[in-house]
């Protein structure tokens, strides 16, 4: 993919910004007038657009090219395989999701989808549920308490999303699963106990219960009536309360201990859940 810009002697990027997750790259740019020549990727991607003129020309799958002006916001799908090129008079901003094939391939085979996946061409739309986790995903990603198991969940539910709502074939019905074994879930809640202070995500948590990170997420909501990301918080919680109690750990190094990388989202978190500060529940306490 070549882009040319049409002010080649101004810097083009007013502002980027890329993250990364497995099976997933989420970029927002805000950029100056140009255009990109005709590509095809091997990866699904969405085009958010927040603000700007864009027209793209793209070779749609039934051999006609097919010309969109988009003004403003709007959702633009790609699937992977199509040519498409773009092009923009004026400064335009713009969140790209980028899509590996394979990972949307692989979740379909596990949620009763054809694995050959072949999603719909969006030209002009408007899904709120995109765009509101394109944002989400984008603006945290230098956040450095942005956990793995929070973003992985937007990742997965993205995934399902383009699958329920844009694929070109409906899903069976799924055979119904029952929770973890008492085994497979005793070993994932030590796992988490062990691991505590680091940032876990979704496939580490599958990993130790030998299950796909979908069936494996579904499972534990069903053994504990709680998602892993809710489990794993209320995890720190109480170990953060417990090195409360001891008064001479400082409370940074409460935080660090209990798996918050920093000590505002310590004191957020810990708030949200008790309703106090971590101070206030030690001075508390100790009363």
């Amino acid at each position: 993919m070549q882009v040319e810009w049409k002010l080649p002697d101004l810097d083009p990027y007013l502002f980027f910004r890329v993250a990364e997750w497995p099976g997933l790259t989420v970029r927002r740019a805000r950029v100056l007038p140009g255009s990109i020549s005709e590509h095809t990727n091997d990866f699904h991607e969405i085009s958010v657009s927040l603000a700007g003129k864009l027209k793209t020309i793209k070779n749609t799958g039934t051999g006609r090219r097919r010309i969109t002006c988009v003004n403003g916001e709007n959702i633009c799908l790609t699937p992977a395989g199509q040519a498409m090129s773009a092009e923009w008079d004026e400064p335009i901003d713009n969140v790209g999701l980028f899509i590996d094939a394979g990972y949307v391939s692989d979740l379909a085979l596990e949620n009763g989808f054809s694995p050959q996946v072949r999603l719909r061409e969006i030209y002009r739309g408007n899904d709120q549920m995109i765009k509101t986790i394109a944002l989400s995903l984008i603006e945290n990603a230098d956040d450095t308490h942005l956990d793995k198991l929070y973003a992985d969940s937007l990742v997965q539910s993205l995934s399902l999303h383009l699958l329920t709502n844009y694929s070109e074939s409906s899903a069976q019905p799924l055979p119904k699963i029952g929770g973890l074994s008492g085994y497979k879930l005793s070993r994932v809640k030590e796992f988490i106990e062990a691991h505590l202070e680091n940032d876990l995500g979704l496939a580490e948590l599958a990993a130790a219960a030998g299950l796909s990170t979908f069936h494996f997420a579904r499972a534990f909501r069903i053994s504990t009536g709680q998602t892993p990301q809710q489990y794993v918080m209320q995890r720190r919680i109480e170990r953060a309360k417990q090195l409360l109690s001891k008064p001479d750990i400082p409370l940074v190094e409460v935080g660090l201990r209990s798996g918050f990388k920093t000590q505002s989202h310590f004191t957020a978190a810990f708030r949200r859940l008790t309703r106090l500060t971590p101070k206030t529940w030690r001075s508390m306490r100790a009363v």
